[in-house]
């Protein structure tokens, strides 16, 4: 005799709704862009209505602030926890940190991938815009007092800024990410994460010859010099 399939309670069809409208939305907004994902569009790939997603989310910006609320609990936290383990010395550190980098590119690509679409298309000072630049300025901070940890102690260089490598570690780590997205990786991960940590990792301890400057002025922002560009060819 056949079972009868178990009957959802109201609570549970809920739950997997949500989470399906938010599995759909984080695909898309990473292979199809933010601004080019329509509500509609996150409905029919969760296979629910447009409807349903407004009333789950309010709007395509309240399923995005709950995808980033995640990327915090898959990123964010755990880099934090790891970074401020005083039981590991600097190095070893930094060392778990590019490791576990590795391990959530595998877990949760999307929570890895999503800042980076947030940073490039969400409208400066909205609400997503303004979480994203906090998540990424407090882990450049807690990378930065580890590095000084490791400089003061003579474990990394300190011909070098801290602020400066700290930003240099989180674009290296964006840009492993955009690598795997660009050649569809995924087993190859821990590849990619090898070399990162051996590049990083002993360009953080050796300076056998020291960084020479480049002979340019301090310029303007990123965002000045597109404006620019826009007016000079309107």
């Amino acid at each position: 005799m056949k079972k009868r399939k178990k009957r959802l309670t109201n609570s549970e069809h809920r739950e997997l709704s949500m989470a399906a409208v938010l599995a759909a939305a984080e695909f898309l907004f990473v292979t199809q862009g933010y601004t080019g994902t329509t509500t509609e569009r996150i409905g029919e790939f969760a296979g629910l209505t447009k409807g349903s997603v407004y009333f789950y989310y309010g709007t395509k910006e309240g399923v995005l602030l709950a995808l980033l609320n995640r990327v915090q609990a898959n990123v964010l936290i755990p880099y934090v926890q790891l970074l401020r383990d005083e039981s590991c010395t600097p190095v070893e550190r930094m060392r778990r940190l590019l490791e576990r980098t590795g391990k959530i590119a595998l877990e949760h690509p999307g929570s890895m991938l999503l800042p980076i679409v947030v940073s490039l298309e969400a409208e400066a000072g909205s609400e997503p815009a303004r979480r994203v630049a906090a998540g990424y300025n407090r882990l450049a901070e807690e990378i930065r007092k580890v590095l000084e940890l490791g400089q003061a102690s003579g474990a990394f260089r300190s011909d070098l800024s801290s602020g400066d490598m700290a930003g240099i570690i989180i674009a290296s780590a964006d840009g492993m990410m955009l690598e795997c997205l660009r050649q569809n990786h995924r087993m190859g991960v821990h590849r990619l994460v090898r070399a990162l940590q051996a590049v990083i990792i002993s360009g953080l301890q050796f300076a056998s010859e020291s960084p020479r400057d480049i002979e340019v002025a301090e310029g303007p922002s990123v965002i000045e010099v597109l404006r620019s560009n826009l007016k000079n060819h309107k």
